[in-house]
This record gives structure tokens, sequence and C-alpha cells, in this order.
């Protein structure tokens, strides 16, 4: 029999063979690489976007700085089939990377207004680009912009500008102050709410301490043409605007700097620098001019001055704030122009220095009663562009509303072009109404006269000559016929032919046949005297042709 001890010994050496490491060893391994492969992969973001287009799953990188932080690893439709879901695996260590303020976008080929962009993606097919975000907390779900950001750069400051005029910017256009690039805009939309295109605009550091809450922003067009009373104005900005237009902000002339701003802080956009300054007095007196003449040539905008000293603005021509029925009820048919004076365009901007608005209204009133009158007046007579002037007249016509349909109404006088039409129409009336027919037959008759006259003289003439011929005055003494020649010498001059007769006879045929041409404009005249400006002839209307 075998020994039992031999047995469980041989039996031992069996279950602790080495060749059962091998499997252990192996698991050992497998085991860690499981781990070290789950340890070494990031988190899995989710990004929202319109359309996936350019995107694979397992083949497009995410990127950062050109630096490969991620891969995409699976893509599908939303809930609701609006939107693509992208699903994103991030690599180790890029947590801290996904904060609020992160943005990504998808690199391909584009061309646009700054050029062409992208085109290393035709080979390698495209990717999406991300700026790490530095701000707020960490989040996995993220928008994917549409295009790229015009800068990576975070600092600065983002502001809100609104524009109520027709001309659109678009994405990338610069921000300027005074002439030097500051910012861009970063994004255009619309506010259905206000009727107004919205600018999303961004003030790179360290510029965005030039904004401040009293700034004022206005457009400014590469090519501008403008008329006005002052004239023709023709502007040219930098080549870079005159295609794509820009921005430009400052501070208006006479007012301190407000206090700083935060972003998304909301701004009006004018259309120009001179209607932001024309929009920065914040104290006004708002009237109703009554004109009785024509407005043509009066615009919104158009200067209110007081001898030649600019103090309002015209804001509505005509004012629609009055009903028609009112107007065409009153005896004289009025155009109604709202307007505004702007007292401190002659005080200080600060409303505490100076007069107050209800001192300077009632100064206003005072000077009405003394005779100040509104009239229109020619600023330009190369465009016939209007202004309203007020100004202090004689003999002031009286005042015959203080308001009218809930407005204050500024009392008006005829313009200066009124005036010229009323005294040359005084002139022909008066001119009609000059007997010229009586006229006529005394300058005849006085032409006869005169005729007779000089026929006279001549047989006065003739009969001095026949005595001076005759025997006995050639007796008398020398000194009577030196006397009777020179009496002869005389009449000869009142002859016809003579020194005074010739002229004066020439001169009584050019009257009476200047009057003779003038007796057919004299009659026109007093049928109808508005002949001496006006064309009697009656134009007829240009005829509108049919669209081809």
């Amino acid at each position: 029999m075998s020994d039992p001890n031999k047995q469980v010994e041989n039996m031992r050496q069996v279950r602790f063979n080495s060749i059962w490491l091998v499997p252990l060893i192996a698991l050992i391994v497998a085991g860690w690489m499981l781990y070290e492969n789950w340890a070494s992969k990031g988190p899995v973001i989710t990004l929202i976007a319109s359309n996936a287009d350019g995107l694979e799953v397992g083949k497009t990188k995410l990127k950062s700085r050109n630096v490969d932080v991620g891969r995409v690893i699976g893509i599908r439709l939303s809930d609701d089939f609006e939107k693509a879901i992208i699903k994103v695996r991030m690599q180790h260590g890029t947590e801290q990377m996904l904060r609020d303020d992160a943005r990504f976008w998808v690199v391909k080929p584009r061309i646009g207004k700054e050029g062409v962009s992208g085109l290393g993606t035709l080979l390698s097919g495209a990717y999406i680009d991300m700026t790490p975000g530095a701000k707020g907390r960490l989040q996995t779900d993220f928008t994917l912009l549409s295009q790229p950001p015009l800068s990576t750069e975070n600092e600065g400051v983002r502001l809100v500008l609104s524009s109520m005029d027709g001309a659109k910017l678009d994405v990338g256009a610069s921000v300027h102050f005074r002439g030097y690039e500051v910012g861009y805009v970063e994004k255009v939309g619309f506010d259905t709410d206000k009727g107004a295109i919205t600018y999303h605009v961004v003030i790179r550091s360290p510029y965005d301490a030039l904004v401040n809450s009293e700034s004022q922003f206005w457009l400014t067009p590469g090519l501008s043409f403008k008329s006005s009373a002052s004239g023709f104005e023709v502007r040219l900005d930098s080549l870079e605007t005159f295609f794509a237009g820009g921005i430009s902000f400052g501070l208006p002339t006479g007012r301190t700097a407000g206090l700083p701003v935060s972003d998304m802080t909301s701004f009006r956009l004018y259309s120009s620098r001179d209607s932001a300054t024309n929009n920065m007095y914040s104290e006004f007196i708002n009237y109703v001019f009554m004109f009785d003449s024509n407005v043509s040539g009066l615009t919104p905008g158009a200067a209110v001055e007081f001898r030649g000293v600019r103090i309002g603005t015209v804001l509505e021509v005509p004012f629609s704030g009055i009903p028609m029925q009112t107007l065409t009820g009153l005896d004289t048919p009025l155009i109604p122009v709202r307007a505004r004076i702007e007292p401190q365009r002659l005080n200080s901007l600060n409303p505490e220095d100076g007069m107050s608005l209800a001192e300077w209204h009632a100064y206003i009133e005072e000077r009405i009663d003394n005779g100040l009158r509104a009239s229109l007046k020619i600023g330009n007579y190369l465009n016939a562009a209007k202004v309203i002037n007020i100004d202090y007249v004689g003999n002031p016509p009286p005042v015959k509303w203080k308001e009218f349909a809930g407005f204050k109404v500024f009392p008006t006088a005829p313009d200066a072009f009124a005036n010229i039409e009323s005294k040359v129409g005084s002139i022909l009336d008066n001119l009609s109404q000059v007997p010229l027919n009586s006229t006529l037959e005394q300058v005849s008759e006085t032409m006869n006269e005169a005729s007779e006259t000089l026929r006279q003289l001549q047989l006065v003439s003739k009969s001095v000559t026949q005595l001076l011929n005759s025997p006995d005055t050639q007796q008398l003494p020398a000194e009577l016929a030196a006397t009777i020649n020179e009496l002869n010498l005389t009449l000869e001059t009142y002859q016809a032919n003579g020194q005074i007769g010739r002229p004066l006879r020439e001169n009584m045929v050019s009257l009476g046949r200047a009057l003779n041409e003038l007796q057919p404009l004299l009659r026109q005249l007093r049928e109808k005297p508005s002949t001496l400006i006006f064309d009697s002839k009656p134009r007829s209307d240009v005829q509108p042709k049919a669209a081809k």
C-alpha cells in the first residue's frame, strides 16, 4: 500500500503548479487596461446644432488651438426633429474647459467678405473647434454656433444697439472711436416688438473704458451725400467702411462722461452723427407751427433758427397729430408742422445751470406777446431747402390760437417770399387801375401841340428871313441887323432840321411808337396781372408711362 502522506503531498504539488499563474496575470493585466481606459476618458458633452453638415461619427475631431481634445461618438435628431444632437467624448483632463462661456463651432471651407477660410479641411474634413471656458459653472450641454466667432478673446464689453433706420450692417462690421477700430459687430437681429434692427457689438479691452452711460452711437457709411439748408456735403470714410459700413461712438460736445457700463447695456444707434447730436438734448418745448404758405423744402431734421442761431429741430412735416378735418374746417387751409425748441442749445446741458424749462416757456410766451413770430426761410437757394426762422416782426398779426387740438401753437407770419408776392400783386393791382387810355390821349394831344408849335416856329423863321432880305431891312443900322441875325440863327435851331428841333421831333416820334407797342402789354396786364410773374400759357401735366 502506498503511504497517505505521500499522496497528499503530490496533490498539493499539482494544485500550486506555476502554469496557473499565466491566466491569473492575464486577468490582472486586462483589468488594469480596462481601468486605465476608463480612467483616461473624459466626460461626454452634448452639442445642439441646426444641422450636422460635414460631421461623421468616429471621424470628426474636436480641437482647441489645433490640439485634439475629443471626438464625435454619436449624432441623432432631437425629439421634435428640429435640431441635431451631437455627442462628443472629451479627453481626460479637459473638464475645466467646459464652462458657461465655452464656445463651439464647425470649421469648414467658407467664403465671405472677410476672405476665404477653412481651406485646410478640404483634405482632412470638417472638425469642431472650441474656445475653452474661463467663467461660470461646469456643464456638459452647449449650443453649436452657426458660424465661427470673430474673436476668441472674451475680454471687453458687449453692448446691444437698436436702430430704427432702414440701413443694415452685416456681422463683422467695424466699430470705431475717432476713426480707430476698437470693436466689431458680433450678431445682427430684429426686435419685432420695437420694430428695430438690433446689433450685438463687442468693444475690445482696453477700449471698453471709452464707453460710458453718456456715449452715443451712430452709423458711419463709407460714402454719404447730404443736401440740407447748410449746403451739399459729401463725406468719404475709410475704405474699410466704404464697402461694409461701420459704427462709431463718442461723447457729445459739452457733456461730461457718465458711469461705466456693464455687459448687454442697450444704446440707440442713430443714422448719423448730426442725428445723434440733435437728439442729445433731454429738455425741449414742443410746438405746432401753422403755415399758410408752401412748405416744400422743409424736411424733418431741419433747423429752427433765431437770427441765424439754431435753437431747435423740425420733427414732422406735415404733423399728423392734428385731424385734417379740423384744418379743412378753417377759413384758410393751414399746414401744421411739429417742431421743438431746445433751450439747452443756448443754455447748459446740465439742467441745474441756467434757466429751467418752465422759465424758458414763460420767457418765450412773453416774447410772443411782444411780436415774436415764426416764418419759413430758404436756407440754401441751390436746393431750395427751408428752415423755420423766428424773429420779431413789425405790426405782427394777432395771435389766433394759444393751443390747437391739444397742442401748443407758435404764431406764424408770412415769409419773405410771400411778402414779395403780395407786394408784386399790389403793384399790379395799382397798375391795372391807372387810366391808361386818358393818359395816352393826353400824350397824343401834347405831341400834336408840339408839332403845331414847331410849325409856327418855322413860319416865324421864314418871316424873319423875308424881313432880313427886304431892302428896307438892309438899310437899318448894323447893330439892329446883327440882333435880327442872332434871332434868326436861334429860330433855325428849333426848325425841323435844327439842332434842337430835329432831336425833339425824333423823340416825339419814338415816344409815340413806344406807347403804341405798350398798349397790348398794358391791356394784358389789366386783364391778368399775374402774367408779370407766371407764364401765361398753362403747362400740361406730365403723363406717366406704363411699366413694361
